[in-house]
């Protein structure tokens, strides 16, 4: 049984990663503390009966802890993270892991010298439906692949939101890019790299608020990606090759008990295909555990880890002087 502390009464711990959890039979959950805002700890403790510490450093140093879940603002994971990881805790971070390769690259060192599990949550990467797309497309579902297009974004959120607030990592790199950055890794492999990249600004707002970027690989494959968070709601994926275009839009959020639908076209005309159900968060937390006792997926999570901060912090290097 793997024991774990939650580190904030976040909304993602709430909605989601604590009603996988507990349908999880590897876990139990000891604790969880609140150190911005103690009156969310009453909500948590009426739906899943868990149990608050005083606050974080409670759950770091419990000895009877084996893992901590970190669902807090960006900025503010690099610090708990490595407290828990030098305290010989197991670590579960939400995305994007930190706010810059230095503090991931840090990290990985630490988990590495430890024998310690290091995940960042890009929970959609587990979903079925990921598998069954690259599977598809191998096998020529569009032909020969011209290029592939991504998008994520959402409409404005309350003002008060930490995505706003530079000092706690907000931004639409920190946030939706990353999304984009994490699926062009799954697409175009471990080579992937930026080619360009541009991030905006909106008047009134302190942080980068959407944004573009290119990737490709060494055999020449290019994803076109775009983020934002201040737009219509967009969650796709377009693949268009020189036999048909086949388009996607839920290929970050898929919940439990949603189809998602791969829309195909081509000179013969339109199809749906019916792409698997599935929990991508469950699928998730099962990965964390199984890297417990598995060498070679710690280190692929830990490699996993330097590429995306690497693409992130390419992606600003673009525009250093700009946002």
């Amino acid at each position: 049984m793997i024991r774990i502390g939650i580190l904030g009464c976040a909304e993602i711990a709430f909605r989601r990663f604590l009603p996988a959890l507990m349908e999880n039979k590897e876990f139990e959950c000891v604790c969880i503390a609140e150190e911005y805002d103690k009156s969310k700890l009453e909500q948590f403790e009426k739906e899943f009966g868990i149990k608050s510490a005083e606050n974080f450093q409670a759950i770091i140093e419990d000895e009877n802890i084996d893992a901590v879940y970190i669902p807090l603002p960006p900025a503010l994971h690099f610090p708990y993270a490595k407290a828990a990881l030098e305290h010989g805790k197991h670590v579960f971070v939400e995305k994007p892991s930190t706010i810059s390769y230095e503090q991931t690259s840090e990290l990985v060192e630490i988990a590495k010298q430890r024998n310690l599990v290091l995940q960042e949550n890009y929970m959609f990467q587990y979903h079925a439906q990921i598998a069954e797309i690259r599977k598809l497309l191998k096998e020529g579902l569009v032909g020969d692949i011209r290029l592939m297009k991504a998008s994520f974004g959402f409409p404005l959120r309350a003002a008060n939101d930490f995505r706003y607030n530079k000092a706690l990592g907000g931004g639409a790199l920190l946030d939706a890019a990353g999304y984009v950055t994490k699926l062009a890794r799954l697409m175009l492999g471990s080579t992937v790299k930026v080619d360009t990249a541009t991030l905006n600004g909106l008047e009134g707002y302190e942080v980068d608020m959407y944004g573009s970027a290119t990737y490709s690989n060494e055999e020449g494959d290019v994803l076109q990606g775009s983020f934002s968070m201040d737009s219509y709601y967009q969650c796709c994926l377009e693949v268009w090759g020189n036999k048909g275009k086949a388009f996607t839009k839920r290929i970050f959020t898929a919940p439990p008990g949603y189809t998602p639908i791969l829309e195909l076209e081509t000179n013969e005309g339109k199809q749906q295909i019916e792409l698997p159900e599935d929990a991508h968060f469950a699928h998730s937390i099962e990965k964390f555990a199984e890297a417990f006792g598995n060498d070679t997926l710690r280190m692929n999570m830990y490699d996993d880890l330097l590429i995306q901060a690497r693409m992130v912090e390419d992606i600003r290097g673009f525009n250093r002087n700009k946002v």
